[in-house]
Parts: C-alpha cells; structure tokens; sequence
C-alpha cells in the first residue's frame, strides 16, 4: 500500500476539518484530490506530510506508520 489512513480527524475548534477520513491507494494507482473550498484536502495533505498532526487517526506510507519521509528520499 502506498498510502492508507484510518479515522483521521482534525478540527480546529469547533470547525471539523477532518471527520474519520479512511483511504487506501495501492500501489500503481494514480489517485486526485478534489473538493470544494473548506473540504479538508489542505489538512488532509499537510497531515500525511507531517505539517500538522491529526487529533485523531493514523496513516501509513508504504507500510512504515507516520514516516512519510523515510521513503520518498
């Protein structure tokens, strides 16, 4: 798997920005992120990079739990 979350959540305050996000890309995929302003995937994407951290939730690349550096050098 190259990327899988699982019940990610995040809100700043009262605004939930993240609500149980649960996704798997295989590898091989090509997956776009798309939504209306306000949807999430900036929080979305600034968490699986490390940018942030989510209140709730995990998420893997490649196998390895919240590293997602260690493999894309």
């Amino acid at each position: 798997m190259i990327l899988a979350t699982t019940a990610l959540s995040k809100a700043y305050g009262p605004i939930k920005a993240l609500t149980n996000l649960g996704l798997e890309i295989p590898r091989g995929s090509v997956y776009g992120i798309l939504g209306p302003n306000g949807s999430g995937k900036t929080t979305f994407m600034s968490i699986v990079l490390n940018v942030l951290k989510a209140d709730a939730g995990q998420f893997t690349w490649f196998d390895a739990p919240d590293q997602p550096y260690r493999h894309l050098v």
